[in-house]
């Protein structure tokens, strides 16, 4: 008997449990890269940073084995790849494990109005993101969209818990996959975690 959707879940929970608690077992603190593609700027973000622990996510199987193969090349032991939604890996990461700073690069802009509550950045998402990530953390999006940079803008706005860094410095310029087919045509939009809340 095949196993059913909720046990399809409760595997794949499991999983991503084992993964932390393996991987991630001695470490307190992550950089996160959500849609991490073929892993090509974590691997070298984890290079030139060999003393932070590493996270790339995607729901792309594919994505996921090329990155996997990019780490055994480059030999790192602080870069790490796992196939999960954002949400799904918020949610499971315990709260031991605090995230310094999240990367979301070229997400799928997903343009028509009918799909926009699939775009990663969203009011609950952000939300999210929030719980988990240190004091002071920072949140980066790029995208070669202007309207996704524009709406991601106006949920951080409305956010009591993220304020865009109009004075934060883009820290890595490390080309992408994707960068590369939008002839480097990119937006980029960076926020910081409040200390306390936003009033409004």
């Amino acid at each position: 008997m095949k196993p059913g959707v909720y046990e399809k879940i409760v595997a794949r929970r499991n999983e991503i449990s084992q993964f932390i608690e393996g991987a991630l077992a001695d470490t307190g603190e992550i950089t996160l890269e959500i849609g991490c593609g073929h892993g090509h700027f974590l691997v070298s973000y984890g290079k030139d940073n060999s003393t932070e622990e590493c996270v790339g996510i995607d729901v792309n199987r594919g994505r996921i084995f090329k990155g996997r193969r990019k780490i055994e090349r480059a030999g790192l032991k602080n870069v790490h790849f796992m196939e999960c939604d954002s949400m799904e890996f918020l949610a499971l990461l315990p709260n031991r494990i605090k995230i310094r700073n999240t990367w979301v690069l070229y997400p799928d802009p997903w343009p028509k109005n009918r799909h926009l509550k699939n775009r990663i950045i969203q009011g609950a998402f952000l939300e999210a993101l929030a719980c988990k990530t240190k004091k002071g953390g920072q949140l980066y999006i790029r995208s070669d969209y202007e309207p996704y940079i524009d709406w991601s803008q106006e949920l951080i706005d409305q956010s009591d818990k993220w304020t865009s860094g109009e004075n934060l410095i883009w820290p890595e310029d490390i080309s992408t996959v994707f960068q590369e087919l939008t002839n480097n045509r990119h937006f980029s939009l960076t926020a910081e975690l409040n200390p306390i809340e936003k009033a409004h």
